[in-house]
């Protein structure tokens, strides 16, 4: 997309403007010549996070977390899972440009993720904890070049941060505290595409668990903020700063430095977004428009919705739902486009509260995980369930899984996108019964039924199937 250049090229101005500084007074207007530049460059396009925290159901409280993930139209993702394992002492692991030291033990995850890099856009774990991060830009971009020639330099992508940060996190607090340490020693950056490597870009992440949820956003190679999202209260990013000054934490010399470069000041309380995203400016600070209004909006309808009814709904009620907003395509939450940007992968999650049952024994805690692993969720691919521990584990418990086939899925689905196939009555039906198989999972006791057509890959396998042999 044209902004990848034109962020990167005003990033770099910025970092020689930098350089050059010789006194106080010099280094504001710097500054303020680094807003003017960055806010000349347009957003990212891609992805769009949500969250509902403890949602009313019949079968107590749960958390709804939703994600599509946008990236280069011609870029597979697939739906991996990766075992619990227990790892040697002073073991590293590999990422996607660097490597970091290994935890003793990492968690079983299921992971949507661009097929070329380590880390993921998107997934869950057994503890119950789901996550996605997005592509932002800041004031400090810069920091993520190098100084000797200007371009990306390798430390974790926000994608190998989220992936670490699932591994390890055993809810979503700890998966932020997670991200900020590998934020804070080891930094973020790097080329964010095998065909690109010029585009890089910061990240915020949306972590989620049955009980609360985060957004932390992230500035330059290592600063931060988080802010907390309570029982009852929803959210959602898409590719913008939100925090303001409702912030829990905030990395320990982001406000001193921003009153540095004249973007805060301390009379007021730290607003994360005003000073790094618009350098004090309070010019289009508020959500009035675009993915991120759309996708407020979409949050309030479904909590008025909820709210109105006369009774509670059912789990699989607000996992429709988050389906409906995630296949919104005139908002662009759904964005389609062949030859650009498009909606790669989904994932919807239904994180229940571990509540007792009328006859106080342990209700449903078993967390059910929705993945397109193919295209965007509109064109027709249905959500298929992921629920832990995966029924492939038995088959290899201490290797990384395959894809499921989901990179073949994808293929098929990126074929039929370049062909402009029109998809037939038939096929389309066939294929919203595994959707439908999926979801009447939310309506019985949690149990997971061991048959081939019930599992994530048996799921995959049908619709493989369906593709191949029916036309159109």
């Amino acid at each position: 997309p044209p902004h990848r250049r034109l962020h990167l090229y005003t990033a770099s101005s910025a970092a020689k403007l930098v350089a050059s500084s010789v006194s106080a007074s010099l280094r504001v207007d710097i500054a303020r010549r680094r807003v003017m530049l960055t806010l000349a460059a347009p957003p990212p396009r891609s992805c769009d996070t949500f969250v509902y925290v403890q949602a009313p159901s019949l079968e107590g409280a749960g958390t709804l977390f939703g994600k599509n993930s946008d990236r280069p139209s011609a870029e597979r993702h697939e739906v991996i899972r990766i075992p619990r394992k227990r790892h040697r002492e002073n073991e590293v692991v590999q990422c996607t440009y660097i490597s970091v030291p290994q935890a003793s033990e990492t968690l079983e995850c299921v992971l949507s993720r661009p097929s070329w890099l380590w880390g993921c856009e998107m997934g869950a774990n057994e503890a119950g904890v789901t996550g996605g991060n997005e592509a932002i830009q800041t004031l400090l971009a810069d920091e993520l070049l190098s100084p000797n020639d200007g371009t990306p330099a390798k430390k974790l992508l926000g994608m190998d941060i989220l992936r670490l940060a699932l591994e390890r996190g055993t809810s979503a607090k700890h998966a932020v505290e997670v991200c900020i340490h590998f934020l804070e020693e080891y930094g973020q950056g790097g080329p964010c595409c095998e065909e690109d490597t010029d585009w890089t870009y910061e990240n915020s992440f949306l972590f989620a668990d049955a009980n609360e949820a985060y957004v932390l956003e992230t500035a330059g190679q290592s600063h931060w903020a988080w802010e907390r999202i309570g029982p009852g209260e929803h959210r959602n990013i898409s590719n913008g700063i939100s925090i303001r000054s409702k912030w829990g934490a905030v990395s320990n010399s982001i406000i001193s430095l921003c009153q540095e470069n004249g973007w805060s000041n301390a009379a007021s309380k730290f607003d994360w977004k005003r000073a790094v995203g618009a350098g004090g400016s309070v010019e289009g600070l508020e959500c009035r428009g675009g993915r991120e209004a759309s996708g407020l909006r979409h949050m309030q309808d479904i909590k008025a919705q909820s709210d109105n009814m006369p009774s509670k709904q059912t789990p699989r009620w607000w996992v429709e739902r988050m389906a409906d907003v995630l296949r919104d395509e005139k908002s662009g939450i759904c964005f389609r486009d062949r030859h650009g940007f498009c909606s790669t992968g989904s994932q919807i999650s239904w994180l229940p509260s571990i509540l007792p049952d009328r006859d106080n024994r342990p209700g449903r805690k078993v967390a059910s995980h929705y993945f397109t692993g193919a295209s965007d969720p509109l064109c027709g691919t249905p959500y298929k369930l992921f629920v832990f521990p995966d029924p492939m584990q038995t088959n290899n418990k201490d290797e990384e899984l395959d894809d499921h086939d989901t990179k073949t899925l994808w293929d098929l689905w990126r074929k039929r996108a370049l062909s402009r196939v029109t998809m037939k009555a038939s096929l389309r039906d066939a294929l919203s019964k595994i959707e439908e198989e999926g979801l009447s999972f939310l309506e019985g006791d949690g149990n997971v039924d061991t048959r081939k057509q019930s599992t994530f890959a048996g799921m995959v396998q049908t619709e493989l199937e369906l593709l191949e042999n029916i036309s159109g």
